[in-house]
């Protein structure tokens, strides 16, 4: 439903754009349009006006559905009007405009006037697809031929007999299924894997056991086997002399090899790095006093060696050399620090709950490994570490005293 504000107060040449705005939405929505009249000109306006509004609007709408639906025919029929009111419907009969007539009160003609439209809207879609371009391939494929009889002699479709029996040995030389079979018998089907050995009748459910006088049984199935096995040794031996595995060897040059036998090197090496770095960091105990030992590693032993390898260290990026500037570095006796306001004031203690921490990340993680430890205390509604009170565990106030009816099931 559109709303058209203050159609009917001036003529259509003076609306201005928020007037005619409904107008021309109704001229390009695909729907069908309703114009409804007033008879008993209740409304406000006679009947003369609402027909000159309606050929005032009405070439708007050539190419769509259109109807006149007079409506409170409970008031007012068209037949009951006089003769000029009659005089202005015959010229909507001239024009083929479609009239239908209803009641919203009694709800007389509403069905009819929905049912009107939406058939008005359905063929005017279809006359509009069959316009398209697409709808002769579609006709093409809707169009059904149904050939005319020629005359009354009966003519039945015919079979050929050797077709017929064709079919029927195709049918019969089908193989029954297991399936077939315990849809069948049902209950009573038992699946027998045995059955379709290649083995005589008598032979086909002997026991035969896997391993016989230390010999593997299924090696022995075949009574060609032996044969079959000379025949692949004297294929494989003919193909080891025509050179059948004989891979070329990598043609390549000696700054290639040097590489390899280098990048070999680096590999050893590091793999014994690591292995001294394990037995340095194990958890045994170790002796309180020191005992002096000889140095086995060292900053400028690590870069010679890196060097004959063909590794060049850097020299400012390397853990050790952060870590000797941190031992050389002395402690100061006070840190201070600036706050927000320029002045110099001393750095508070670190609280003992953040104390080892990192960043905020850890603090972050510390806080939830407390909170699920703290969950088995809070589960057992202990009041902290030291809680160790024992309830009691046969209150008096229940168990004391003798039990009368109604009393056995708190007790």
């Amino acid at each position: 439903q559109i709303v058209t504000p203050g159609i009917l107060d001036h003529p259509l040449e003076d609306r201005n754009t928020i007037e005619m705005q409904a107008i021309t939405a109704l001229a390009h929505i695909r729907a069908c349009v309703l114009y409804l009249m007033d008879l008993s000109e209740q409304c406000g306006h006679t009947l003369e006006e609402q027909m000159k509004l309606l050929f005032n609007i009405k070439p708007l709408f050539v190419n769509k559905p259109f109807l006149v639906v007079v409506n409170k025919v409970d008031i007012i029929r068209p037949a009951d009007l006089s003769p000029e009111g009659k005089a202005l419907f015959s010229r909507l009969a001239e024009e083929s405009i479609p009239v239908l007539e209803m009641s919203t009160v009694t709800e007389e003609g509403v069905v009819e006037v929905r049912n009107e439209a939406c058939d008005r809207l359905l063929a005017h879609r279809l006359e509009v697809k069959m316009r398209g371009k697409k709808v002769e391939g579609i006709l093409n494929r809707l169009h059904v031929a149904i050939p005319t009889p020629r005359d009354s002699k009966e003519r039945p479709p015919f079979i050929p007999e050797a077709a017929l029996q064709k079919k029927m040995e195709a049918d019969s030389a089908k193989k029954k299924l297991e399936r077939d079979i315990e849809s069948e018998l049902g209950d009573d089907y038992i699946l027998d894997l045995k059955k379709n050995y290649d083995l005589p009748e008598d032979e086909k459910y002997d026991v035969i056991p896997e391993i016989w006088e230390g010999r593997n049984i299924a090696d022995y199935i075949d009574p060609e086997i032996f044969e079959k096995l000379k025949q692949l040794e004297a294929e494989e031996e003919l193909r080891e002399q025509a050179g059948f595995y004989d891979f070329p060897e990598s043609e390549e040059d000696d700054e290639m090899k040097e590489i390899r036998g280098l990048a070999r090197q680096i590999r050893k090496k590091k793999a014994i790095l690591a292995l001294n770095a394990k037995i340095d960091n194990t958890k045994k105990p170790k002796v309180s006093r020191p005992i002096m030992k000889k140095r086995e590693r060292s900053v400028s032993r690590l870069r010679s060696e890196m060097s004959d390898l063909g590794v060049e260290l850097d020299k400012g990026r390397t853990h050790f050399k952060r870590a000797a500037s941190e031992v050389r570095t002395p402690r100061p006796l006070k840190r201070k620090r600036e706050d927000s306001e320029g002045r110099v004031r001393s750095s508070s203690r670190t609280p003992r709950d953040e104390s080892g921490i990192r960043d905020a990340k850890m603090r972050k993680k510390v806080k939830k490994l407390g909170k699920k430890a703290q969950r088995s205390m809070n589960r057992q509604a202990r009041k902290g570490e030291g809680d160790r009170t024992i309830p009691s565990l046969r209150p008096k106030h229940l168990l004391a005293g003798r039990r009368g009816v109604g009393k056995a099931d708190r007790r």
